[in-house]
């Protein structure tokens, strides 16, 4: 008997979790956000030369 009732809580308890997972995601990520001109800016961030590291490369 108290096997059977541990493994229903234990059920009923992650139900809930993902129940209150899935309304989160719902709630905060429903859209994806894209910054505005996000390719040109990581363009300019990846070939910018003016931060190369004075040693000559990676430590």
């Amino acid at each position: 008997m108290f096997k059977s009732s541990l493994k229903r809580d234990i059920v009923l308890v992650l139900l809930v979790k993902v129940a209150i997972l899935i309304s989160i995601k719902n709630i905060w990520f429903d859209a994806p956000s894209i910054p505005e001109n996000g390719s040109a800016r990581v363009a300019e961030h990846l070939l910018d030369t003016r931060d190369a590291n004075p040693e000559g490369g990676p430590r």
